[in-house]
């Protein structure tokens, strides 16, 4: 039952909810005290447990032979759910990016020079990533993105990471310029850019060099460095002076190559 009650915690379910849930599952259609006597939670507390998941869409509630009974999803059901889960917090995505320049009029007072932001495993890295597309889709100008990194390194800390396609592509007016590690998964990325919208330039990074062990990327007046041995994590720095001094850099690196 572990991967099924990580699952569930992953879904937002608390350790009542699990527990009712995971005896709903193995009973099928019950009563209350059933309920209760086979999660440990107590009658009282079912109702509003069972309350809760109805709420949720996880739970129905059924009348047989004049008794009240309760039912979860099974599989083709929960598959449905999160389903439904995706494609609503796509929705709230897209909202959310039509809604940047009234959200961040609401934080017009908050004015700092360096501003450092952290995020911490698989996930926050993916949170990175959608940050940089949802800022350069935002960006009316031409404006240009700048990337040294190891395709093999990220593919390691995001597995799927290169057949799921998470890579960034830059919209058709952007340009896009990457020193990357060479590697075979680097020439078989290089390929599949090929049919992107934006404009790519790329130069390799000789293997005998070493493979970088972080994604650095740089757009507008952000910076972020992403670690990718380990647990993966990173950091976004928004600070002008700082996206300059790399991009200083990063040109005679690009020079040099």
């Amino acid at each position: 039952m572990l991967k099924i009650t990580e699952l569930l915690m992953k879904l937002g379910l608390n350790d009542k909810e699990i527990k009712v849930f995971l005896s709903l599952a193995k009973l099928g259609p019950s009563g209350v005290s059933k309920i209760a006597l086979d999660s440990g939670v107590t009658r009282t507390h079912v109702y509003d447990v069972a309350e809760g998941l109805k709420q949720k869409g996880l739970l129905t509630e059924i009348e047989e032979k004049g008794l009240r009974k309760y039912e979860v999803l099974d599989h083709a059901g929960l598959m449905a759910f999160i389903s439904r889960k995706q494609k609503e917090f796509l929705t709230l995505e897209k909202k959310l990016v039509e809604l940047a320049t009234e959200f961040e009029t609401l934080r017009v007072g908050e004015r700092h020079k360096t501003k450092v932001r952290f995020f911490e495993g698989p996930e926050g890295i993916r949170t990175i990533y959608a940050e940089i597309r949802s800022d350069l889709q935002k960006k009316k100008e031409a404006s240009e993105l700048l990337t040294i990194f190891s395709p093999a390194q990220v593919e390691r800390a995001l597995p799927g990471w290169f057949e799921a396609e998470e890579y960034i592509e830059v919209p058709a007016h952007m340009n896009k310029r990457g020193i990357l590690y060479a590697s075979d998964i680097t020439r078989r990325y290089l390929e599949k850019i090929k049919a992107s919208t934006g404009a790519h330039q790329y130069k390799l990074w000789p293997p005998e060099q070493g493979e970088f062990p972080v994604d650095t990327l740089s757009w507008g007046n952000k910076i972020t460095y992403i670690d990718l041995v380990g647990y993966p994590s990173g950091i976004v720095i928004e600070n002008e002076a700082i996206v300059r001094t790399f991009r200083m850099w990063f040109e005679k690196m690009w020079e040099n190559l």
